[in-house]
């Protein structure tokens, strides 16, 4: 890994669209004088421009006749030689972004090349299919050539996995037809399916490693990334090649998107950044008959606050950022992109060769996903059951990480508590694993359908010896309880579940208050002892409703189940939900980041846009640690901060903030355990 990113804080990306007539009057373009004073009023660590847009044109003279057309009217200087003369001068890394499998230009004069339906009909976004002949053809001899022009120091790929789909162009139909001696299946029910499905994963992981290999092996210091490779939607161990981990967030609501995609890709053992747009519209898609609204600019706290969720999680900082059609940039708003640059590089502190130090993971399981989405990359509501988890987890102030079933395994004895999200598939060998984790202390939440199995020709759900439930086979569409002596109904799947080494920590009812079964009843939450650890089972599928509805007394039960689970949390902190809490750790320091989320006004209806963030604190935190603190410092800033021992905690007075607060303990951090 080159050094530049990995000691980057904040990257700037550079949108130009490429596509379109130009505007007519005087000759236009990137202006020299324009990069050089935005560079040296930015400071990036790094600056992003497109080389290659989804139009599939490119803006300078190329051999491969996918220059801009409207070019050869309007001629221009090469712009990506203005980027690269501007950063050279000033010691910036130049990275070119390029989008692959999106090539609209491509897509209209070779439909062979097009990832295509059983009808033999274009998806809707007219992506290019990894099997076909683009990729030896046009993509690596064009990449090739912008490596020999511009010597960039990265590459970024845009348009890759959220592209893929069972794909039944005459490529993918004959190589599967090669390997399993049978014609590509049409629809779920062909008992094949699945194994299309792999291949349509397969042919993707394999299109990108080959393109990793091929540009490594022309510029081996090249800093690689496929946008949005590993995520939430891709829940699969990395592969050979990528050198950074990448996606850019909604441009709306990505607040809450930037802090779970964070421990996503920190669960990699890759640096990895976050790129928010640098504007915001509250419908920046259209949706069914309602249009796409326009997107204006954030605000400086806006941009901020998703910021601070991104370092907070051990990443860098990318701010996206559109030219105009005349691939001019447009000066005013660089004023609060500077703003940005600055908050990110006062707090150089925190950041650098830092990992979680959370004791929470929460499991992503790549199977799970595969089931309850599409089989493929899916981002849509079957990662709700991970959101609500992040959410929950995050408003009650305890730090965690987002785990897939291979890290789980290989990291599994430094965590305390483990939660299982509605994980209705995992593999097998996690059973044994948890089981011999919590018989030695540790302490698992599971909820919803846990991976169910045959066993003897009986449905049973995976760990109900170590839940000491069994369940019933009935399930039910909600789920109504008594808590704190309101009657609630949770508008998800449920799942009668009889106790047999379990205690009914809460009995589920009927909408009559009268208990579920009896005079056997089906309880909603079961708590276990279980050797020297403990178990607890809510048989609904809770943070996916969570994440819907977001009622806070569904986050208060669960707060106070885990506060039985564990009575000494990692964390305590006075503060409301708005706040987030995030531990890190370097060799013997520890390094928490304090998060404000709140917007201050209403995000409600199609209100989007933070305005201003107003100010948090003071407040009280409590820190559970055998050894003291040598120094405790404020970043940014470096004021010291007084701490007094309370039994197994350190506890620190935290003063007013308004949208992030970090603080260096060194010390606290024992190395040898």
């Amino acid at each position: 890994m080159a050094g530049w990113y990995s000691e980057a804080a904040f990257l700037l990306y550079l949108e130009h669209h490429w596509s379109g007539p130009l505007p007519t009057g005087e000759r236009t373009g990137p202006d020299a004088d324009q990069v050089a004073r935005l560079l040296d009023q930015v400071q990036p660590d790094a600056l992003q421009v497109t080389a290659k847009a989804q139009s599939g044109f490119v803006p300078y003279p190329t051999r491969y006749g996918n220059r801009w057309p409207a070019l050869d009217a309007n001629p221009w200087d090469d712009p990506l030689e203005v980027y690269q003369e501007a950063c050279r001068t000033r010691g910036v890394p130049l990275i070119l972004a390029v989008s692959t499998l999106v090539d609209r230009h491509q897509a209209y004069w070779r439909a062979d090349w097009q990832r295509v339906t059983t009808d033999r009909q274009p998806y809707p976004h007219q992506a290019l299919c990894c099997n076909s002949g683009y990729v030896d053809e046009l993509l690596l001899p064009q990449l090739d050539e912008l490596l020999e022009r511009y010597q960039p120091a990265g590459l970024w790929l845009d348009g890759e996995n959220w592209t893929v789909a069972p794909c039944y162009c005459a490529a993918c139909e004959s190589e599967f037809q090669m390997l399993r001696e049978r014609s590509a299946p049409i629809n779920a029910g062909d008992p094949l399916w699945p194994e299309w499905l792999e291949f349509q994963r397969e042919s993707f992981q394999r299109y990108l490693s080959r393109v990793a290999r091929y540009l490594h092996d022309r510029h081996p210091e090249l800093v690689l990334a496929s946008n949005a490779a590993y995520a939430s939607h891709q829940a699969e161990p990395a592969c050979d090649g990528c050198d950074r981990l990448c996606w850019d967030l909604s441009p709306a609501y990505s607040l809450r998107q930037a802090g779970l995609e964070a421990r996503v890709l920190g669960g990699h053992e890759l640096p990895f950044d976050l790129i928010t747009w640098n504007r915001c519209s509250p419908r920046p898609y259209p949706s069914g008959r309602l249009p796409a609204l326009p997107a204006y600019p954030k605000s400086r706290d806006h941009l901020c606050q998703e910021g601070a969720a991104i370092l907070a999680g051990g990443g860098r900082w990318t701010v996206w950022a559109s030219a105009g059609t005349d691939g001019l940039l447009f000066d005013e708003e660089f004023e609060v992109v500077t703003g940005c640059a600055t908050f990110a590089r006062e707090r150089r502190a925190l950041l650098g060769e830092t990992v979680s130090a959370a004791e929470i993971a929460v499991l992503h399981a790549d199977a799970t996903h595969r089931r309850a989405g599409n089989g493929l990359y899916d981002p849509g509501p079957s990662l709700d059951r991970i959101r609500g988890a992040h959410q929950a987890l995050t408003e009650l102030h305890l730090p965690h990480d987002i785990v897939t079933e291979g890290r789980l395994r290989a990291e599994l004895e430094r965590y305390r508590l483990v939660v299982l999200p509605e994980q209705l598939a995992f593999p097998d060998w996690l059973d044994s694993l948890l089981a011999e984790w919590v018989q030695g202390g540790g302490c698992l939440l599971a909820t919803g359908q846990i991976s169910p199995r045959l066993e003897e020709a009986v449905p049973v759900f995976a760990l109900e010896e170590l839940l000491g439930v069994r369940w019933t086979g009935r399930r039910r569409e909600e789920a109504w309880f008594r808590y704190r002596d309101r009657l609630l109904r949770l508008a998800a799947p449920t799942w009668e579940m009889a106790s047999d080494e379990a205690e009914a920590w809460l009995p589920l009812l009927e909408p009559d208050c009268t208990v579920v079964g009896g005079a056997e009843p089906a309880p909603f939450v079961h708590r276990r002892p279980y050797g020297t650890g403990q178990t607890a089972y809510i048989a609904a599928d809770f943070f996916a409703a969570y994440h819907r509805c977001q009622y806070p007394g569904l986050r208060h039960l669960l707060g106070e189940l885990l506060a039985e689970l564990e009575p000494e949390p990692q964390v305590r902190l006075n503060a409301g939900p708005a706040v987030e809490v995030s531990l890190r750790r370097r060799e013997d320091s520890l390094v928490v980041h304090l998060a404000h989320h709140s917007p201050g006004k209403s995000l409600a209806q199609n209100s989007a846009f933070v305005e201003e963030v107003p100010p948090t604190g003071p407040w009280e935190l409590a820190l559970r640690g055998s050894q003291d603190p040598r120094m405790a410092a404020l970043v940014p800033g470096g004021a010291p901060v007084e701490w007094t021992r309370d039994g197994a905690y350190v506890r620190l007075q935290i003063p007013e903030f308004q949208i992030h607060c970090g603080l260096v303990l060194e010390g606290m951090v024992d190395t040898d355990s």
